[in-house]
């Protein structure tokens, strides 16, 4: 089962992936698509957050998240990227997602609404199109996958 969350909206699908795409978009349509048109509504202000993760075998409730997860804060222009995700070690860890290229320029203020911002580096910022392909593959695989790297968030660094 996988559970997708859109700021304080919650939304749940179980089944293989082929089944999957029909319920996370009850208007039909791929997985991928789905993802992207999710993403493309966030603006910073109202339409905050959107969170993937599955849900613990034998778990009832989706709105309970799992070990891992992966969630975008911002606008569909400017976003950030985070992932909860299995270390060689066995813990789950919280890492800002970013491009392998060298950082360009001061630290970026995303803004995830009117009360809250995260500082992240030039190449952590996303647009929607650029954090789908991001999702679509821990979705898939429940990792952040080559090329992007990983760096420890910080909770002291930003909101």
């Amino acid at each position: 089962m996988c559970a997708v969350a859109y700021g304080e909206r919650v939304g749940y699908a179980s089944g293989p992936i082929a089944e999957l795409a029909g319920e996370l978009n009850p208007i039909g349509g791929t997985v991928s698509h789905h993802i992207l048109n999710s993403l493309r509504t966030l603006d910073g202000e109202g339409a905050t957050t959107y969170s993937i993760w599955r849900v613990p075998a034998g778990e009832r409730s989706p709105t309970r998240m799992g070990e891992t997860f992966i969630q975008a804060g911002g606008s569909a222009q400017a976003m950030t990227v985070e992932a909860r995700v299995m270390t060689s070690d066995g813990t789950a860890r919280l890492f800002t997602v970013g491009r392998q290229e060298p950082v360009k320029g001061p630290p970026t203020t995303i803004w995830i609404n009117d009360r809250a911002q995260v500082t992240v580096s030039s190449n952590e910022v996303f647009t929607a199109e650029e954090a789908a392909v991001v999702f679509l593959t821990f979705y898939l695989t429940d990792t952040v996958a080559q090329p992007y790297q990983l760096r420890e968030f910080d909770l002291g660094v930003g909101g």
